[in-house]
């Protein structure tokens, strides 16, 4: 048997389907990796830089856990159990032992920018907002974030200046955990933020993706920082159209909203023509139907 203990209470062992990870109680199987010296390194460099928790509270989804042998094709990494997930990796190719490119959360952009980081070795996914970083430069990319401020993954950046806001994920972050005091979350409850549109690793996001709890209705929610022009609005107008080819979101209404700090007036008019509502925003979480 090929198993080997890691700290943080990680336990990894080779099994029929792939590797079994085992943390805090939980497991699950990443199918067809293999227990090697990369696989080792990868984990070891995840934990030394701070992203020690392989298991968080929502992925795997209960369903794929242990002792469901098919469990996922990734492995994942994060800084604790209620954060983002930091890195994901879902590419082994066992008669190489050896994984393949993988892929960074977006919300580490701006401390890559600051730390001088060059953007050079990195694919960067213009689509998704994520970072898809070629296999040779995994390691170099994970040693890195030794040094970041993993918080930025439970939005819990600095929240706010003079100016207005200074990021998207700021005003995610107030929307999320302001969300029953929207004009939404009475009837709507979150389903995930940044839901995947296309699937796979280079899909359009949405920021925020509700449900009407009684009727099944699904809403969009995207968001802009500053002033939000046209391109916004069929930003969200595309993810409906996307959203309304796939046989899961046949049942219910398809609406989206777009939030920003100021429209444009050309905004404005497609919004009418498109039916996507507008909301200004203000600090802290200040909504305005326009």
């Amino acid at each position: 048997m090929n198993q080997r203990f890691f700290q943080g209470d990680i336990n990894v062992e080779e099994v029929a389907e792939g590797l079994l990870i085992c943390q805090g109680g939980e497991g699950y199987v990443a199918r067809n990796w293999r227990l090697c010296s990369a696989t080792e390194q990868l984990i070891e460099a995840a934990i030394a830089a701070g992203l020690g928790c392989m298991i968080r509270d929502s992925h795997p989804r209960r369903n794929a856990r242990w002792p469901n042998p098919r469990g996922v094709v990734y492995l994942a990494f994060s800084p604790d159990e209620t954060s983002h997930w930091s890195l994901a990796i879902d590419t082994f190719n066992p008669r190489r032992d050896d994984y393949g490119f993988a892929v960074f959360n977006g919300k580490y952009h701006e401390q890559f920018q600051e730390a001088g980081i060059p953007f050079a070795f990195e694919a960067r996914n213009r689509t998704s907002g994520h970072l898809v970083v070629a296999r040779e430069h995994v390691l170099q990319t994970i040693n890195a974030l030794a040094a970041f401020d993993h918080s930025v993954l439970t939005l819990n950046r600095i929240a706010h200046s003079e100016t207005g806001f200074t990021t998207e994920y700021v005003i995610q972050r107030q929307l999320l955990t302001s969300w029953r005091e929207t004009p939404w979350g009475s009837d709507y409850e979150i389903v995930q933020d940044e839901f995947p549109v296309d699937g796979g690793r280079n899909s359009r996001r949405i920021d925020i993706l509700a449900r009407n709890r009684k009727t099944g209705d699904w809403l969009i929610v995207e968001l802009k920082r500053a002033e939000a022009t046209p391109d916004a609005v069929r930003q969200a107008a595309d993810y409906l159209r996307a959203l309304a080819q796939r046989d899961e979101f046949n049942q219910g209404r398809l609406e989206g909203v777009v939030i920003a700090e100021r429209f444009q007036k050309s905004a404005r008019k497609l919004a009418d023509i498109e039916g996507i509502d507008l909301y200004q925003i203000g600090w802290p979480a200040a909504l305005t139907r326009i």
